[in-house]
């Protein structure tokens, strides 16, 4: 009898082994295919593999990798909106899966995209992972930022010009140039604004006021000279003939009576 029970308990182990071990596989064998299909870039049946994997097999280890293929096959898909959704829900449900930072990572190219679409609500997002304890994604979301040309991406582009690798380092000099560049081209124009108007003003004021005191100035002298000359010339035309016209007619007058 303790023969059979102890056959007996061997047997039920075993065939609880085998189901396990078919079910490991099974679960296995539906997130191969489904990853033979994404590669093939057949993304519906893609998700209906990793769909099945989920619901079948909802304990499985590879459940997180299907969370995060499924978002990055929306992404490729063009349904932006939705994979940013699926990539924090995936991060919400697997807190402790390998594939966070790389759902991180998708996040914030993805922001950048919305912000540059005229999405701001995007931008918190970016600026709060620049304090994010993993450096590639701090790294990333400053790239984000100074592309987007936030300049409180400048500690982290710093950082990233001396330590990243040679990619990132020459990404993040080009960004800080465009940076020093900035105040360079405000300083002059806010300069020359008031040197312009002081220089200015005060010469047409001048110009204004002297012109006419000039002008005035010269027709007082002008007009008593003038007119003294125009006076002095007409009486001499009007007095002449008077005079010559009594002296013809006297001569004869006196002659006649001697005679």
């Amino acid at each position: 009898m303790r023969n059979l029970k102890a056959i007996i308990f061997i047997l039920i182990c075993s065939a609880l082994l085998l189901t396990s071990n078919l079910l490991a596989q099974d679960d296995f064998k539906l997130f191969n295919e489904g990853m033979e299909l994404r590669i093939q870039r057949e993304w519906d049946k893609a998700l209906e593999k990793y769909e099945q994997l989920k619901q079948q097999h909802p304990s499985s280890k590879y459940v997180d990798d299907a969370d995060f293929w499924s978002a990055y096959i929306l992404e490729e898909q063009g349904k932006e909106s939705d994979a940013f959704s699926a990539y924090q829900q995936m991060k919400e449900k697997h807190p402790e899966s390998t594939w966070v930072d790389d759902a991180t990572m998708h996040q914030i190219g993805l922001a950048e995209k919305f912000v540059k679409q005229g999405q701001d609500s995007y931008k918190p997002f970016l600026t709060e992972h620049l304090e994010s304890p993993n450096k590639n994604v701090k790294y990333q979301a400053a790239l984000s930022l100074g592309k987007l040309g936030d300049d409180r991406a400048i500690p982290v582009l710093k950082e990233i010009s001396n330590n990243g690798d040679k990619d990132m380092r020459s990404v993040g000099s080009s960004l800080l140039q465009k940076f020093e560049k900035k105040p360079m081209d405000k300083k002059p124009r806010i300069k020359q604004m008031p040197d312009i108007s002081r220089k200015k003003t005060p010469e047409k004021s001048a110009d204004q006021i002297k012109k006419p005191a000039k002008i005035e100035s010269q027709k007082q002298r002008q007009t008593p000279t003038q007119k003294p000359n125009i006076r002095s010339n007409r009486p001499v035309t009007k007095e002449q003939p008077s005079r010559t016209k009594p002296q013809k007619q006297t001569t004869p007058s006196r002659k006649s009576k001697e005679k």
